[in-house]
């Protein structure tokens, strides 16, 4: 048996370019940031998921990035990383923290697209090929939203999200290594603040004074309460006393007498555990571990002293203090 060999040959003519898809022309692709931010948020902020509670947008890209010889149909979109729980009908995603969630936009410039989105490239007059461009005022934006009642732990703040990459745009395929932009995040944190009710001013009479009751010293009660609602379950309540009118120690308030005299009569505050209490501002009762919308009650005393040796004007005499709170 006689055996022919033939050999076939052939020559695949490329056009330059005929296969290239988005070559990048013009910028770079960029990543961009968001640094890390403290959200503060009131224990009354109500259940909204259309009002932030805290917005923060990334620097814009700078520069137009640009790609030439794409193909119609190429691919591009936007995702998220480490996000999970997305309510399609929000587009607001679970954070780490129950009842706070977060939305993520790309803007161009002009306006707001929504993430997760897939688009595939299309060119006027029926071309088959054509330019992408990403404007240099292209920006991301978060969005944090109540979206459920919050149990917080850490009042010098609980973390939403931890730092790190959390959203890209791509071209050709799903893949952040062919992100066009990106964002990072620093650390997110949150912080609620109580909202408090406390009593209506208080009047304490002091009712007629005769010297020698003076002389032994006039004692009247002085209670007051403040009611907090807290995101953290309870809450603390630090209570101090200020006047305009200190005595030189700042022990005592000084009282002005019918004549206008202030330095005949004072007025001594004591506290729950009858310790007296500085008038300027520095001393504190200590009210800690109450529950949210409960009661923080004070029981304390005003005594009212003589001043100077001379005898204080008859008829009506005055004083003002305020009481400070301070919450945690």
């Amino acid at each position: 048996m006689i055996r022919i060999a033939i050999a076939l040959l052939s020559t695949i003519l490329i056009s330059p370019g005929a296969l290239a898809v988005c070559t990048l022309a013009r910028g770079q692709p960029t990543p961009l940031a968001i640094t890390s931010k403290v959200i503060t948020i009131s224990s009354d902020e109500e259940i909204n998921t259309t009002k932030p509670v805290a917005q923060y947008d990334s620097p814009a890209v700078g520069s137009n990035i640009g790609y030439d010889d794409c193909i119609e149909n190429t691919e591009y979109g936007k995702r998220v990383l480490n996000l999970l729980g997305q309510d399609p009908t929000t587009r607001i995603y679970q954070t780490n923290i129950s009842g706070i969630g977060i939305k993520l936009l790309f803007s161009n410039g002009s306006a707001f697209g929504n993430f997760p989105s897939t688009s595939h490239l299309r060119f006027k007059n029926g071309a088959t090929t054509g330019t992408l461009d990403i404007p240099g005022q292209s920006f991301y934006r978060i969005q944090f939203f109540k979206t459920g009642k919050l149990r917080l732990q850490n009042t010098t703040g609980d973390a939403v999200l931890p730092p790190g990459l959390i959203a890209y745009n791509y071209l050709l395929n799903d893949n952040p290594a062919n992100f066009t932009t990106k964002l990072t995040i620093g650390e997110i944190k949150i912080i609620s603040t109580p909202v408090c009710t406390t009593d209506n001013a208080k009047t304490v009479d002091f009712n007629t004074v005769t010297p020698t009751l003076l002389s032994a010293g006039v004692t009247r009660n002085l209670d007051f309460a403040i009611v907090c609602k807290s995101d953290y379950g309870t809450y603390s309540a630090k209570a101090s006393i200020t006047t305009d009118t200190p005595s030189s120690d700042g022990s005592y308030i000084r009282v002005e007498d019918a004549a206008g005299n202030k330095d005949r009569l004072r007025i001594r505050i004591t506290d729950g555990n009858n310790r007296l209490m500085k008038v300027d501002g520095t001393t504190f009762e200590h009210k800690s571990n109450i529950t949210s919308q409960g009661p923080a009650e004070f029981s304390w005393e005003a005594t009212l002293i003589p001043g100077s040796a001379a005898t204080p004007a008859g008829g009506i005499f005055t004083a003002k203090a305020e009481i400070v709170f301070d919450i945690q």
